[in-house]
C-alpha cells in the first residue's frame, strides 16, 4: 500500500467514521435540554478520550494495515486476531447499512416517496444503488476517499455554521426564548426511558475512533500524525454536537418543537428560512454519503489483511493500480446488498450491534494491557502517561459505558435481540476458526 493520507485527510476520515455532523443527535435532545447537553459533554470524557488514547498508543507502536486486527494478532495470538477480524467484518454488515438508510430519511424531507412508509422498493433500490456507487468510488483508493472526505466535511458543516451564526445573532439581539440547559428533562419524560433512549444513541454518535487504524499502512506518517489527528477529531466532533444543539435548544426548546430524525431541517427552516431547511436536508444526504464512503474504506481492509494472513481466500488481498483491495471491496459490497435485501428493517439487527461492538472493543483494550505487560520495551512514539493505574482506568471507563448502554438496550429491546442474537452471530467466529487455521496451514 502506498502512504498517501495526510493529517487533514486522516482527520476528515475520522470525522466521517465517528460523526458526520450533528444529524443523529435529535432524539437525544428530545429527552430534555439539561440531560442532552450533559450527556454530549460527559461522553467524550468517559468514552471518546480513553478509546482515542488507547488507539493512539497502539496505532503508533504498531502502525500496520489492519489496525486493531494487527494489535490483537501481536497481543492475543492467531485465535484472538481471527475473532477480532471476523467480528469486525460481521459488525460492518449491521453498521454500514444504516447510512444509506439515513440518506433516504433526509431525502424524504424533499420527496416523501423515499420515507420509511413510502415506496418500499424505490427506497430499497436507492439504498442498493448507493452501496455500489461508493464501493466503486473506493476502487480509486484511499487518497481519493481522503479528498472527498475533506470536501464533504466543508459541505456538511456549512448549514450548521450558518444556523449557529444566525441563531447567535438572533439570540443576542432579541434574547433567547429558552434555556439550553433547563429543564433537565422535557415535561412528561422520566429518567428511566430517557436513559434507555439516549445512552445507546450518544455512545453510537461517539463510536468509531478505532476504525481509522485499519488504514494505518496508507498514512503518510502514522507515528507522527495519528495522535494529533485523534486529538483534533475529539475536540472537533464534541463541538460539532454541542454547539448547534445548544443554539437550537435555546431558540426552539423541547416542549413545542419535536426533535426527531430530520428535525435539523425543520430547525434550520424556522431559525433562518426555508432555503436553509432544504440545504440542511441536502447536506444530510451528503453526510450519509461521507459516512458510508469512509466506512467502506476502513472496513474493506479487514478481509484484506485476513486474506493476507491466509484465514480468508488470498484473492481478497488483490489490489489495483490505485492500491485499492478491489476483490475485498466487491465481496463486501455483495454481502452488504444481501443484508439489505434479506432484512426488511435493519433495526432488527441494530440492537445486536451494541454487543458485537463491545466484544470487538474488549479485545482491543485487552491487547493494550497485554502489550503493556508482555512488551514493556516496545517502542511507543506516543505512550499514555500515568503508568498501570491510568492504563486500567482507560480500559474500565469504556467498558462501563458500553455495559450501561447494553443494559438499557436490553430493557428496551429484550435480552435476545441485544445479547442472544449477538452471541449467535459472534459464535460463527470460534466455529470457523479451526477450518480457517487448517486452510492457513495447508496454504503455507
Amino acid at each position: 500500500m502506498k502512504r498517501t493520507l495526510s493529517l487533514s485527510a486522516i482527520v476528515s476520515i475520522i470525522f466521517f467514521n465517528v460523526c458526520g455532523g450533528a444529524y443523529a443527535v435529535e432524539k437525544i435532545l428530545a429527552a430534555g435540554p439539561g440531560f442532552a447537553v450533559l450527556l454530549l459533554l460527559v461522553t467524550p470524557i468517559v468514552w471518546s478520550v480513553p478509546i482515542a488514547l488507547v488507539c493512539a498508543e497502539l496505532g503508533t507502536a504498531i502502525p500496520e494495515e489492519g489496525g486493531y486486527y494487527a494489535w490483537s494478532k501481536r497481543a492475543l495470538g492467531p485465535f484472538g486476531a481471527f475473532s477480532q477480524g471476523w467480528w469486525a467484518w460481521l459488525y460492518t454488515f449491521i453498521d454500514i447499512g444504516l447510512y444509506p438508510t439515513m440518506f433516504c430519511d433526509y431525502l424524504s424531507f424533499l420527496d416523501p416517496r423515499f420515507a420509511t412508509d413510502g415506496n418500499y422498493w424505490l427506497r430499497k433500490g436507492l439504498i442498493i444503488g448507493m452501496i455500489w456507487s461508493f464501493v466503486l468510488l473506493n476502487l480509486f483508493g484511499s487518497r481519493t476517499i481522503g479528498r472527498f472526505a475533506k470536501l464533504f466535511f466543508v459541505l456538511v458543516m456549512s448549514p450548521f455554521l450558518i444556523l449557529v451564526l444566525v441563531g447567535l445573532y438572533q439570540g443576542l439581539t432579541r434574547s433567547f426564548p429558552h434555556s439550553p440547559v433547563t429543564p433537565l428533562l422535557t415535561p412528561g419524560t422520566t429518567l428511566g426511558p430517557a436513559l434507555a433512549t439516549a445512552i445507546p444513541l450518544v455512545l453510537w454518535n461517539y463510536m468509531g475512533w478505532d476504525s481509522i487504524s485499519t488504514i494505518a499502512g496508507e498514512m503518510e506518517n502514522p507515528r507522527r500524525d495519528y495522535p494529533p489527528a485523534l486529538l483534533i477529531s475529539v475536540l472537533l466532533i464534541s463541538a460539532v454536537y454541542v454547539v448547534p444543539s445548544m443554539v437550537g435548544l435555546a431558540l426552539l426548546g423541547t416542549e413545542n418543537f419535536e426533535w426527531t430524525t430530520g428535525a435539523w431541517s425543520t430547525a434550520a427552516q424556522q431559525i433562518v428560512g426555508p432555503w436553509l431547511g432544504q440545504f440542511t436536508s441536502a447536506m444530510g444526504m451528503i453526510s450519509a454519503i461521507g459516512l458510508y464512503s469512509a466506512l467502506v474504506l476502513v472496513y474493506s481492509r479487514v478481509p484484506f489483511v485476513m486474506g493476507q494472513d491466509g484465514y480468508l481466500p488470498k484473492a481478497l488481498m488483490k489490489t489495483n493500480r490505485w492500491d485499492a483491495p478491489w476483490v475485498s471491496l466487491i465481496v463486501s459490497g455483495t454481502l452488504y446488498t444481501v443484508v439489505i435485501l434479506v432484512f426488511r428493517d435493519l433495526e432488527e439487527l441494530a440492537s445486536a450491534a451494541v454487543t458485537v461492538y463491545a466484544a470487538m472493543m474488549s479485545l482491543e483494550l485487552l491487547s493494550f494491557l497485554v502489550l503493556r505487560w508482555r512488551e514493556p520495551t516496545l517502542p511507543r512514539p506516543f505512550r499514555v502517561p500515568g503508568g498501570w493505574c491510568v492504563a486500567v482506568v482507560l480500559c474500565v471507563l469504556p467498558l462501563l459505558c458500553i455495559g450501561t448502554g447494553a443494559y438499557y438496550c436490553v430493557q428496551e429491546d429484550g435480552l435476545w435481540k441485544v445479547v442472544g442474537l449477538a452471541i449467535a452471530i459472534m459464535a460463527s467466529g470460534p466455529v470457523l476458526y479451526p477450518l480457517a487455521a487448517w486452510r492457513r496451514r495447508k496454504s503455507g
